[in-house]
């Protein structure tokens, strides 16, 4: 499982914690464990507190990433096109 946001963090939740939990839950994967006090299955999860979670932030976030690619492979393609030229 791979971390997708900056302020979430990693916990280990049963099916009764994952439905009454107020923290966003961004991924679950089930584990072979169990509680040992209770047998009930344990469940890895990904959550962010609810007023860390924002969807426009991540979008913005997620935007400038692309942007910021975008640039950098408009820059390199104009690099490689001059070499080109200067090739031939």
């Amino acid at each position: 499982m791979v971390k997708t946001h900056p302020d979430s963090r990693f916990s280990l939740y049963s099916l009764e914690q994952i439905r009454d939990s107020a923290a966003i839950i961004l991924q679950i994967e089930q584990t072979e464990s169990t509680f040992t006090d209770s047998k009930r299955p344990v469940y890895l999860c990904e959550i962010v507190p609810a007023a860390c979670y924002n969807r426009n932030s991540i979008a913005e976030r997620l935007t400038d990433e692309i942007i910021k690619i975008n640039t950098e492979n408009r820059r390199l393609r104009g690099k490689i096109e001059r070499l080109e030229k200067a090739l031939t």
